[in-house]
C-alpha cells in the first residue's frame, strides 16, 4: 500500500472513530440516593441485579450501575460508603495506584464540579478480552465518591471519550 493509501486509510478510522464519538447521546441522570447526577450515554440502563451480581461479585459492588444492554460496557458510582477527607484524596490514590501496580494505572489530576478528583485509567484482562476501566475517585462532604467506567477493547474507539466526559460530568447536590 502507498503512503497515501495508508495515510487515506488511517483517516478514515480516524473519522470513523471521531463520528462514532460524536454520535454518542448522553442524558443526565439524577441519582438522589447518591446526592449527584451524572451524563451517561442514552443506550444505558440500570443493570439487571443478576448482571450486576455476575460483573461485580463482591458485595461492595458500586451502588448504582448502569450498563449497554449485554453489560460489555457500564458505569458504576458509589457516594458516601467509606470516609474520605478531602486532604487525603491524595493518599487514597497512591494507595489505588500501588493496589493496581500490576495493571499500569496512570492517575489524571482533574476537577469534578469544583472538587479536585483523580482520574485513573488501566487495563485488565476478563476471561475473553482485555477491559479498559477508567476510575473516578473524590471526596464531597469528607466521604469518599467512586465512579468507574470500563468497556470491552471491542468497544473502546465508541466509549473512550464518552466514558471520561460522564466521568467528569458529576455534579453534586447542594
Amino acid at each position: 500500500m502507498s503512503l497515501f493509501g495508508k495515510v487515506l486509510a488511517a483517516s478514515l478510522v480516524m473519522m470513523v472513530a471521531v463520528s462514532a464519538q460524536a454520535d454518542m447521546k448522553m442524558e443526565r441522570k439524577n441519582i438522589p440516593e447518591l446526592k449527584l447526577s451524572i451524563e451517561i450515554p442514552q443506550a444505558f440502563t440500570p443493570m439487571p441485579d443478576d448482571m450486576a451480581k455476575i460483573k461485580y461479585p463482591s458485595e461492595n459492588r458500586p451502588q448504582v450501575i448502569y450498563s449497554d444492554e449485554r453489560g460489555k460496557a457500564s458505569l458504576g458510582v458509589s457516594n458516601g460508603r467509606h470516609a474520605l477527607p478531602a486532604d487525603k484524596l491524595d493518599v487514597a490514590k497512591d494507595a489505588t495506584l500501588k493496589m493496581l501496580s500490576n495493571y499500569k494505572p496512570q492517575a489524571e489530576s482533574v476537577t469534578v464540579d469544583g472538587h479536585k478528583a483523580w482520574l485513573i485509567t488501566f487495563r485488565s484482562q476478563a476471561a475473553d478480552t482485555d477491559i479498559l476501566n477508567m476510575l473516578l475517585v473524590t471526596s464531597e462532604n469528607d466521604k469518599a465518591v467512586q465512579a468507574a467506567f470500563n468497556m470491552t477493547k471491542d468497544l473502546v474507539g465508541q466509549y473512550q471519550e464518552a466514558a471520561r466526559a460522564s466521568l467528569l460530568s458529576i455534579k453534586f447536590d447542594k
